[in-house]
């Protein structure tokens, strides 16, 4: 006897949910609906940080462009700031090119 596609269909659903239940605990379902009323799938805040991020951007170089300054401190401070390097990278550098590390070479001649 051949079966038709609705039977072969519904066979694997009802084995489908079968499995799905076995692996169920009544607790377990509860967890899942409330992390999903917690972060629902597929949202991210990706978005809503890039669009803040233009709008930042915006208010940066309106303020660049009219001279604006908040509590007297302009773009060009702010450009400064950005730039500034607080550790000394250039002296750490020097120091550490001055320092010769001996190899196994070095060692042979010795």
């Amino acid at each position: 006897m051949v079966k038709s596609v609705e039977e072969s269909a519904r066979e694997r659903r009802s084995y489908i949910e079968q499995a799905r239940a076995s692996f169920q605990t009544p607790g377990r379902e509860y967890e899942a609906k409330q992390e999903d009323e917690i972060i629902p799938a597929g949202n991210s805040t990706l978005g809503i940080r890039f669009v803040i991020a233009i709008l930042l951007f915006a208010c940066f170089v309106y303020c660049d462009q009219e001279k604006v300054t908040v509590q007297g401190i302009g773009a060009q401070e702010v450009i400064k700031q950005i730039q500034w390097k607080p550790f000394p990278t250039e002296k750490v550098e020097e120091l550490l090119g001055n320092i010769s590390i001996s190899s196994q070479q070095d060692r042979k001649k010795q």
